[in-house]
C-alpha cells in the first residue's frame, strides 16, 4: 500500500479526529509523512472522532469548515 502513497503529487490536506476508533489517525499520519508532494497539511482534532463534519459538537464542526475553507482560500 506504500507505494500508493508515493503517487500523491497534487496539494493534500488531511483531517482526522483523534479519538477516531474506525481508522486509526496513524494511518492519516503516514500518508502525511509518505506523500510525495509537498504542499500538504495534515490537522488532527483532538477529542474528535471519525465523522468530522456530523455528530461533533457545533464548535468542532465550525472549526472543521473553517479550516477547509482556510485551506482551500490559501490554494
Amino acid at each position: 500500500m506504500q507505494w500508493l502513497w508515493l503517487q500523491v503529487s497534487l496539494p493534500i490536506f488531511i483531517l482526522h479526529g483523534e479519538a477516531d476508533t474506525v481508522t486509526d489517525p496513524s494511518v492519516s499520519k503516514a500518508l502525511y509523512e509518505n506523500a510525495s508532494c509537498s504542499d500538504k497539511k495534515l490537522q488532527l482534532y483532538k477529542d474528535a472522532y471519525h465523522a468530522l463534519l456530523e455528530g461533533e459538537p457545533d464548535e468542532i464542526i465550525t472549526q472543521v469548515f473553517g479550516d477547509i475553507i482556510s485551506w482551500l482560500d490559501e490554494h
